[in-house]
């Protein structure tokens, strides 16, 4: 049996390709629709596969089904008896048919292996095949995305990357971000620039959601907050700002604490803050003082403390920090980081922190840059989530409410197409 395989546009094409090469005798055993071409996935074209036989010492009339047990070779030859295979002639087919139904073309290139004494064509592991491609597909999209001169990539999507690599955004963070938007894109959307632009927005937004488990300001229920981060990140006036917002918009009883006692200059600056506010502000020395001035602070609903900020490369310093927060373990613990930093210096803080109980993250001097990468970077990879930009020295004006949306639209830009 001659067996052959077309990739047509449509039935009747198939059909004069059949009748051309393999006769009108010939038999369709099976079609299908199949997509072809196109790039990783994308803009590929639907076709028609179809599969097609011709016996040269058959009769020149067929029956439509005929019985596998007939068609066979003896028992002995074959492991077991397969059902039916439907075959259709090609004299008799409508260019409109869509499926015969018939067995799948592997179990005949079996039975055709044992007539024919060689080896069985080895069964293909499709959970095995599809990953493997899936890794293929992710190894040449990160090829793509270092190679500069990677025209085959399509505008669109080289536009973008080169708007996220200039936000600093993380290689693999973008080549994970544009799976996400071909998995939900067709072949003929991802050829559109404003439904891309957009899909990348949508899925960089949700993703970024997904990633946060505390996303949102400081909670109505918190009574106890802290703040940890490096020096000179402005922590202790960001927590000026948070404070006196929740004396003077939400009108709760404040207390403060500060343990940065390296710099006489950090509790002057928070004591000028405490006195405008009329707040109590205590000084602790060491982390065993800490329960004790609790204490004294019970006549406040929300407290907030002010930890030291010294070289985060210091292990004693961090140990210093974990230290008082098991003393009195807080509601909430605050990261406070500027995006001045470079990203591996941020990514090195957060590290330096893993072993602290922190969930949210507050970005610092925001108006003073231009990149946004990081903000993407250290939610996706380290699960922080968001909380605050603080855009100003003002007390207590210069701080925002962080959102991914927020983030997403100053990563993206305003179509800006940089």
């Amino acid at each position: 049996m001659r067996v052959k395989k077309y990739i047509v546009d449509s039935m009747s094409d198939a059909l004069e390709q059949i009748r051309s090469e393999l006769g009108k005798d010939a038999i369709i055993l099976n079609t299908k629709p199949v997509k072809t071409g196109g790039f990783l996935g994308m803009f590929r074209k639907k076709q028609i596969e179809v599969i097609a036989a011709i016996d040269p010492n058959s009769e020149k009339q067929r029956p439509r089904r005929v019985d596998a047990a007939r068609t066979m070779p003896s028992p002995s030859l074959v492991p077991a008896v397969s059902p039916p295979i439907e075959v259709v002639p090609v004299s008799t087919v409508d260019s409109g048919k869509k499926d015969s139904g018939a067995v799948d073309f592997s179990s005949i290139l079996q039975q055709k292996a044992v007539q024919e004494n060689i080896a069985p064509v080895p069964e293909v592991n499709v959970q095995v095949l599809t990953k493997e491609i899936g890794d293929m597909r992710t190894m040449l999209w990160k090829l793509m995305m270092t190679d500069e001169k990677a025209s085959a990539m399509p505008p669109v999507f080289m536009t973008i990357r080169q708007r996220l690599q200039k936000q600093e955004v993380e290689d693999d963070i973008i080549v994970s971000l544009f799976e996400r938007v071909m998995k939900h894109l067709s072949p003929e959307e991802l050829g559109q620039e404003t439904k891309v632009w957009a899909e990348v927005s949508k899925q960089l937004t949700a993703w970024m959601d997904e990633s946060q488990s505390a996303q949102g300001p400081l909670s109505q229920q918190a009574t106890f907050v802290s703040f940890v981060g490096p020096t000179g990140v402005g922590k202790t006036t960001t927590l000026a700002k948070l404070a006196a917002a929740s004396v003077l918009q939400h009108k709760r009883k404040v207390g403060m604490i500060t343990s940065d006692t390296y710099r006489i200059a950090a509790v002057e600056q928070l004591k000028t803050y405490a006195n405008i506010l009329n707040v109590p502000l205590k000084v602790i020395y060491a982390a065993e003082e800490l329960p004790q001035t609790i204490e004294r602070l019970t006549g406040c609903d929300l407290i907030f403390m002010d930890t030291a900020g010294r070289n985060y490369r210091n292990k004693e310093y961090v140990e210093e920090v974990n230290n008082l927060l098991v003393a009195h373990q807080p509601i909430e613990t605050f990261l406070v980081v500027s995006l001045t930093a470079k990203y591996e210096d941020i990514q090195a803080v957060a590290e330096s922190f893993r072993h602290v109980p922190i969930q949210k993250v507050i970005f610092t001097k925001v108006d003073e840059t231009r990149s946004y990468g990081a903000i993407v970077n250290l939610v996706l990879k380290r699960k922080l989530s968001l909380s605050y930009f603080a855009n100003g020295q003002n007390v207590p004006d210069d701080i925002e409410q962080a959102t991914s949306e927020r983030v997403v639209s100053l990563v993206l830009g305003d179509r800006e197409h940089e």
